[in-house]
């Protein structure tokens, strides 16, 4: 007579669907901030722009960062190109006109 023990080794439907769920949550915020890195050079510009208008409605002249200094009409000292990867954010010399390229 042959006698067969049953043995709970292998996984259940529940525990692989944890595991799962684990996984893609990892990978959502992996992704994210993957996306969020690519818009550093939005958020600089959204910044650059806001900190410009500021300059000019207290029309007082002041240096934002990257050694970026706006004087009271809100134009800048010096013309640069400032790198985020594989976007580059160019300011122009003069009213301070940025472009993405």
């Amino acid at each position: 007579m042959v006698i067969v023990y049953q043995t709970d080794k292998g996984y259940t439907l529940l525990e692989m669907l944890i595991c799962l769920m684990i996984i893609s949550v990892m990978a959502l915020f992996a992704l994210n901030y993957h996306k969020l890195q690519e818009l550093d050079h939005m958020y600089f510009l959204n910044d650059y722009l806001i900190y410009q208008s500021e300059t000019i409605l207290h029309k007082k002249a002041s240096t934002y960062q990257k050694g970026i200094t706006f004087n009271e009409m809100g134009h800048v000292n010096q013309a640069r190109t400032i790198n985020f990867g594989k976007y580059d954010v160019i300011i122009h010399l003069g009213n301070g006109y940025a472009s993405i390229r």
